[in-house]
């Protein structure tokens, strides 16, 4: 047991203890952790400055006056806290109320764009009138309300029915960096202002209209023994990918950390030096439990970092304590299961050209999980989801995909999986260490599937 915890520890330091892993594993966190921070001074920061104006070429003489009305000073000021309110209330569970209220005071100080609405002849040549936007950057206080934003030509048949062939009742021109909030603006200033004509030409009143079809905002609350919380939608569906992304990742950075050095100790015979201390089972053993600790350690530190992010977005309360539980659990089951294939193919081979052949099946059996993702989610207790709950290796990435979704899993399969998941690590285990004490010394031409099923047999 000493000799393989000291191998254990000498391949957890081997690989912690360099400025690569420090880099890649752990600065991305700490750089997560300090932009969730900074995400208030962020979200406060003004939008660029955006000077200019909007032509029209109203060929109905109808809609441009109705259009310029939504580019008032007034109107401006009302949409920019429309479009304020909008965020706020799609953030709603991303944001503390202390931070709504900073970021809409910061809002509330920001200045108008200077966005007018010039009105052309209705004959003007549109050709000649695009012209005018070439080489406009739509932004920066280098522009003037003389720089032409963007151009409107507006049919003459606008303000009738729309047409049954789909033919738009106007079209637009924008300058080629034009922001996209402001293109949204126009479109949807110009589409109610020809359907505010309609309506009045349809006899009817487009203001009462208006009120009476305005679609009606809710907040849909879950019902919870601590109270009733808000629903976040997006949160259902990315909480459960969170975690199987982060089983996915560590179990695979750590087995192939774990394949990488068993190629690299075989083909620079460190590998014979290290049997005649112990013997092939402890030497197996040993890497495998080392690597585990970087996969859990990687597992923790971006498991800490998303528990931060769930903790500042107040989404606490849509996160099952349980679940980080199954997630260490299955996270033992999975990494075990692969790197047992990792250290038996690390150890047939001599370079990591020769394992690409035989690490490609293996790939595409840890894709298959985030291939899954959606169609499982969606109906988590599906045949086909339970099936895949008890196929090895998928069956530790389906469990913590379902577990973590919004539909409970039965019961009984929770321990069943477990029991069979340990069962299927005990095999794999078996397999890995016949192949493993034949193919570490083995040099020469690289086996096949074939051969190391032989070496399981022989061993």
């Amino acid at each position: 047991m000493y000799k393989m915890l000291c191998v254990a520890w000498r391949e957890f330091t081997a690989t912690v203890l360099t400025r690569g892993f420090l880099i890649g594993v752990i600065l991305p966190p700490l750089m997560g952790g300090l932009s969730i921070g900074l995400m208030p001074l962020l979200m406060n920061a003004a939008a660029p400055k955006v000077k200019g104006h909007v032509a029209v070429i109203d060929r109905s003489g109808v809609i441009q006056d109705r259009f310029a009305g939504g580019f008032t000073p007034e109107k401006l000021r009302e949409w920019q806290a429309a479009d304020i309110n909008n965020g706020m209330r799609k953030a709603s569970s991303f944001v503390s109320e202390d931070q709504k209220k900073m970021i809409a005071e910061q809002a509330s100080k920001m200045p108008l764009p200077e966005i007018e609405v010039h009105k052309l002849d209705a004959k003007a040549d549109v050709e000649v009138e695009k012209k005018a936007m070439l080489g406009v950057s739509g932004r920066g206080d280098s522009a003037t309300t003389e720089t032409r934003l963007a151009l409107v030509v507006v049919h003459d048949d606008a303000s009738s029915p729309a047409a049954q062939d789909g033919t738009p009742p106007y079209e637009l021109y924008h300058a080629p960096k034009l922001d996209i909030e402001w293109i949204g603006k126009i479109k949807g200033d110009v589409g109610q202002a020809i359907i505010d004509a309609r309506l009045e030409k349809g006899g009817l009143d487009a203001a009462k209209v208006k009120s009476l079809t305005k679609w009606p905002q809710v907040d849909a609350q879950a019902v919870t023994a601590e109270g009733t919380v808000k629903t976040n939608e997006v949160a259902k569906i990315l909480l459960p990918g969170a975690f199987l992304f982060l089983l996915w990742m560590s179990v695979f950075i750590a087995g192939q950390g774990l394949m990488t050095s068993t190629i690299e100790e075989k083909s620079s015979r460190v590998m014979e030096v290290l049997l005649s201390a112990v013997s092939p089972m402890q030497l197996l053993t040993g890497k495998i439990l080392g690597q585990m600790g970087v996969g859990g350690l990687i597992m923790t530190a971006y498991g800490g970092l998303g528990m931060a992010g769930v903790i500042y977005a107040s989404l606490v309360s849509q996160l099952d304590p349980m679940n980080l539980v199954y997630l260490g659990v299955y996270f033992i089951i999975a990494y075990s299961m692969i790197a047992c294939m990792m250290a038996a193919i690390g150890s047939a081979v001599s370079d990591i050209r020769e394992a690409q052949n035989l690490i490609g099946p293996i790939m595409i059996v840890l894709v298959i999980p985030m291939m899954l993702w959606l169609p499982i989610l969606r109906n988590p207790n599906s045949m086909f989801a339970q099936i895949c709950s008890f196929i090895p290796p998928l069956s530790p990435f389906i469990m913590v995909l379902r577990l973590a979704g919004s539909e409970p899993v039965p019961t009984w399969q929770i321990p069943a999986t477990i029991i069979l998941g340990f069962v299927y690590v005990y095999i794999f285990a078996w397999a890995a260490s016949k192949i493993f004490r034949i193919g570490v010394l083995m040099y020469g031409k690289p086996p096949n599937f074939a051969t190391l099923i032989r070496w399981i047999r022989m061993a």
